[in-house]
């Protein structure tokens, strides 16, 4: 049976919650546009749905955290690698949406 595990995830953004609640909406849509340009072999694996929470630190900055319920997916395979680099890749997920969302403002 294959492995799971929860993953939490945040980044800081220099935005009110109201706009990286809206952001994040935009961020999305956009990473899927841009991964369906990319061939086959470029496409990454996503991890399922998760939760996002946006907690205001003060007026112009929000704290936003993805939770993660992953499984991995193969039987048999180095599970705990999968996993880490699930979580490598939520990270960099975040960073982008981080790049994103403020180069917006």
């Amino acid at each position: 049976m294959s492995r799971c595990e929860e993953i939490h995830q945040s980044v800081d953004v220099a935005v009110p919650a109201a706009v990286a609640n809206r952001e994040w909406t935009q961020f999305l849509f956009w990473n899927i546009y841009h991964r369906s340009l990319k061939g086959p072999d470029e496409t990454e694996a996503e991890p399922g749905p998760g939760f996002v929470r946006l907690e205001t630190l003060d007026e112009h900055t929000t704290r936003v955290t993805v939770d993660l319920n992953y499984c991995a997916h193969y039987d048999g395979m180095d599970d705990a690698a999968e996993i880490a680099q699930t979580q490598r890749h939520l990270q960099e997920t975040l960073r982008h949406y981080k790049e994103f969302v403020e180069s917006r403002r």
